[in-house]
């Protein structure tokens, strides 16, 4: 093994394993100084730096890539459809069908059902799946992203009902009347057509409307999920009976859905959490939804790959999989998602309070990592290792 120390300020040098150390400033951000591994998909990498904040369980409640697992129960607390007597709409891992392809090529399958039975709340009005939890103390805090879309020959009818994302008041979800969730409405009534998020409490006891900023349930526009397109969803929650949780949900690295003010005014301590939900143009075997790359976590702490130094420029957000978390060290399993060999990602550190790095650092995607110094820091010592 050879150290080679070059100082240097800027340069990319195409090593397999680089470690940048130099001063950097403390404050109530994270900061991270570099990297150290590969940036790779399903590499370990390593990123060093400060005030990282600590994590209780490093790794994520629910990393489901949908290329992995045998059983969706081994993940999730449940899921719908689940029809004993016609299992061929049912949630389940399947490998690309019907003209849908995945997301990216870094997985293989994506997670695909439909609301293709008419027979109940299992079979086939709902294409959901969701994970218990008890909710004994408020603040609690949820960050969930995952890959979605529905079928390009979907059915429309109706009104057209939509919707997205749900908690409720319940081990399993749409507790009647005591839950909420994320829809569209207006809602997507063709394949061309723009419909926009919505939020909707059923019981009026925990979402305020109009919220704590005056502003109404209705929100921004939104990718229409039967228009041929992948979308990448992403919400962090701040959940409390007062008035200061929120409900933030991000498309493709646009907020579009920024709500301050009560998120749970429900009696007792069960909890569920689901992706995906209810349609009603149940019923029709065109009609079968995908997700794929869903992560789901009670902290807000997490790190990302974005394709912007500015976070908020970025249009592909890439949650990454920590298997370790130190307040000046926290080791992720690569997910390169929709990046590929040859690109600069930036990585992004958020805290459990929610704070990030204010610049992306930069990483080149491929057999190692090979990233450069932010301009703005200070002239570094490059530590190669060969």
């Amino acid at each position: 093994m050879t150290l080679q120390f070059t100082p240097r300020r800027t340069g990319i040098p195409q090593v397999a394993c680089v470690l940048f150390l130099f001063a950097g400033g403390a404050g109530a951000a994270p900061l991270i100084d570099g990297a150290v591994g590969q940036v790779t998909h399903k590499s370990s990498l390593t990123i060093k730096g400060s005030g990282f904040g600590t994590k209780n369980s490093a790794a994520p409640v629910v990393w489901d890539d949908a290329s992995t697992g045998t059983s969706l129960y081994d993940k999730w607390s449940g899921f719908w459809p689940s029809n004993s007597s016609n299992s061929s709409y049912n949630m389940a891992y399947r490998t690309p069908m019907r003209n849908i392809g995945l997301p990216h090529n870094n997985i293989t399958r994506y997670i695909a059902g439909a609301h293709g039975n008419s027979s109940g709340a299992s079979g086939g009005y709902n294409v959901m799946l969701w994970k218990s939890r008890t909710m004994s103390t408020f603040p609690s805090y949820t960050y969930a992203s995952w890959y979605q879309r529905s079928d390009d020959n979907w059915s429309f009818c109706g009104d057209n009902n939509y919707k997205v994302f749900d908690y409720s008041a319940n081990s399993s979800p749409y507790r009647m009347p005591e839950n909420w969730y994320l829809e569209y409405n207006p809602r997507p009534t063709s394949r061309s057509s723009t419909p926009s998020w919505h939020m909707l409490d059923d019981s009026s006891s925990s979402l305020q409307n109009p919220d704590a900023n005056g502003h109404s349930w209705w929100w921004n526009s939104a990718v229409n999920p039967m228009s041929g397109k992948w979308s990448k969803i992403e919400v962090e929650i701040r959940y409390s009976n007062r008035s200061d949780g929120y409900i933030k949900l991000w498309e493709n690295g646009l907020l579009r859905v920024n709500y301050a003010g009560r998120t749970d005014g429900y009696p007792g301590t069960s909890r569920s959490e689901a992706i995906g939900g209810y349609a009603r143009c149940y019923g029709y075997s065109n009609n079968w939804r995908y997700f794929a790359d869903l992560y789901l976590d009670y902290s807000r702490a997490r790190v990302v790959l974005a394709n912007n130094a500015d976070y908020s420029k970025a249009t592909v957000i890439e949650t990454q999989v920590p298997t370790s978390w130190k307040s000046d060290s926290v080791n992720v399993a690569v997910n390169l998602g929709k990046f590929s060999a040859g690109e600069t990602a930036y990585l992004f550190l958020f805290d459990g309070n929610g704070q990030r790095n204010a610049a992306g650092f930069p990483v080149k995607v491929g057999s190692g990592v090979a990233t450069r110094l932010p301009p703005d820091q200070p002239t570094g010592l490059t530590v190669t290792v060969n």
